[in-house]
C-alpha cells in the first residue's frame, strides 16, 4: 500500500512539473495568440479549417515581425518582411494549438496559441538591415502651395525639396497638402507625422504671383512669376523648430502655368538647401542609450513597452535590438543628458509598469511589472 501511494505521489509531482514547464526552445520562441477569418466552405470543411490555421499562424508571425520593424520606414524593409518571413510563416512556427474554431456568419473563425521562433525572425531582420538597408531618419514632407489666389495640388515645391535633399542621410516621405490653418498652427500636422513614424516634419509654405510688366515690355511673349518660399522643419517629439529656410525666385516662360511652376521649384529648392546642415545637426543631437527591459513575457506586453517609448517626448527614436528569454534590448535615442534622467522620466510617468534593476553610465536595466 505504501509503495502504491509513493508511486502515485511521484507521478503527481512529475505531472505538475511538466505542466509548469515552458514548452518550446528556451530563448528562441514566445507564445503568441492570433486569430483569423477565412471564407466558410461547407463543401470542404477539412481544407477550410486548415486554411484558418495557416492564416492564424501567419497573423502570429506578423505580430512578432512587427515588433522588430516598428521603427522601420522604408518600403524595402517592409518588402523584406513579406518575402523572407511572413510568406514563409510556417517555418517560424514551432507548434500551435487551436483554442477556438467556429462558423461566424459567412466566415470561419480560428483562434490559436502558437510558439513563434522570435529569435530567428529577429536575426533575419537585423542581418538584412546590416547587409542591405541603412536605417535612415524619416522626415515627412508637407506643403501649402498657391498660384495667385488658387491652391496648387501639383506638389512642385515637394519635388524641389526632394531634389535638394536627395543625397542626405535621411529618408523623405510624402506628406499632406496643407491648408492655410495648418501653416498658422502646425501642431495637428506634427502629431500626424509622429503617428506615422517620422522623427521630423518639413512644412513648406510657398506662393507665386505674376510680376507686373513695364509698358515697354508689354509685347514680350514671356510671362514672369515670382515665388516666395518659407520652409520650417519641426521635431515631432517636442514641436520645436530645428531648421528654417527662405528664398525668392522667378520663373520665366511663354506659358503662365509653366512660369509659375518654375518659380515655385526654384524658390523651394534654394530654400531646402539651407536645411541640410541644421537637420543633420538635430538628427545627431540625441544621445544613444542601451535600455534592457526584463520580464516582458509576451509579444503583447512588448508592444505596450514600445507604445510607452513612442509617447515619451524626450525619446526621438528606438530600435529593438534583441528579444529573447522575455528580455527586450533596445537602442534608444533621446534628448536627455544621462541614463539616470531617462530612467527617471520613464518611472515618473509609468511607475506602475517599471522598476529599476540597474543603471550604469552606458546602460539602463528595467523590469516590467
Amino acid at each position: 500500500m505504501k509503495k502504491t501511494l509513493f508511486i502515485l505521489l511521484a507521478a503527481t509531482l512529475v505531472l505538475n512539473a511538466c505542466h509548469s514547464l515552458r514548452l518550446g526552445p528556451k530563448g528562441e520562441g514566445e507564445y503568441v495568440i492570433a486569430e483569423s477569418l477565412v471564407p466558410y466552405d461547407e463543401n470542404n470543411i477539412r481544407q477550410m479549417k486548415k486554411d484558418g490555421i495557416l492564416a492564424a499562424q501567419r497573423a502570429a508571425v506578423e505580430k512578432v515581425a512587427g515588433v522588430f520593424i516598428s521603427s522601420a520606414t522604408t518600403v524595402d524593409q517592409a518588402q523584406l518582411v513579406e518575402d523572407k518571413i511572413v510568406s514563409k510563416s510556417a517555418g517560424f512556427i514551432r507548434h500551435s494549438h487551436v483554442q477556438k474554431a467556429y462558423r461566424k456568419g459567412d466566415e470561419f473563425y480560428t483562434k490559436l496559441k502558437a510558439m513563434v521562433l522570435v529569435k530567428d525572425i529577429g536575426e533575419i531582420i537585423k542581418q538584412s538591415e546590416a547587409d542591405t538597408f541603412a536605417k535612415k531618419t524619416t522626415l515627412l514632407v508637407a506643403s501649402h502651395e498657391t498660384v495667385g489666389e488658387d491652391i496648387s495640388l501639383r506638389q512642385d515645391c515637394k519635388q524641389a525639396i526632394y531634389r535638394a535633399l536627395k543625397n542626405q542621410p535621411f529618408a523623405l516621405v510624402n506628406g499632406d497638402n496643407l491648408s492655410h490653418n495648418n501653416i498658422e498652427n502646425p501642431n495637428s500636422s506634427i502629431d500626424k507625422a509622429r503617428s506615422e513614424g517620422a522623427r521630423f516634419i518639413i512644412i513648406a509654405d510657398v506662393a507665386t504671383n505674376p510680376l507686373e510688366t513695364l509698358n515697354t515690355a508689354a509685347m514680350s511673349p514671356f510671362t514672369t512669376y515670382r515665388a516666395r518660399a518659407n520652409i520650417r522643419v519641426y521635431a515631432v517629439n517636442n514641436y520645436s523648430v530645428v531648421a528654417e529656410g527662405a528664398q525668392q525666385q522667378s520663373g520665366l516662360d511663354p506659358l503662365p502655368e509653366i512660369a509659375a511652376q518654375k518659380s515655385i521649384s526654384a524658390a523651394c529648392e534654394a530654400a531646402a538647401k539651407q536645411l541640410a546642415e541644421p537637420v543633420n545637426a538635430a538628427i545627431n543631437s540625441a544621445k544613444i542609450f542601451e535600455l534592457t527591459v526584463k520580464d516582458v513575457n509576451t509579444i503583447e506586453r512588448l508592444k505596450q513597452i514600445q507604445t510607452i517609448f513612442k509617447d515619451l517626448r524626450e525619446i526621438e527614436d528606438f530600435n529593438l535590438v534583441r528579444y529573447a528569454n522575455s528580455s527586450a534590448q533596445f537602442e534608444v535615442a533621446a534628448n536627455i543628458a544621462t541614463p539616470e534622467e531617462l530612467a527617471a522620466k520613464i518611472i515618473r510617468k509609468y511607475n506602475v509598469n517599471f522598476t529599476v534593476v540597474a543603471i550604469t553610465p552606458t546602460a539602463i536595466v528595467l523590469s516590467f511589472n
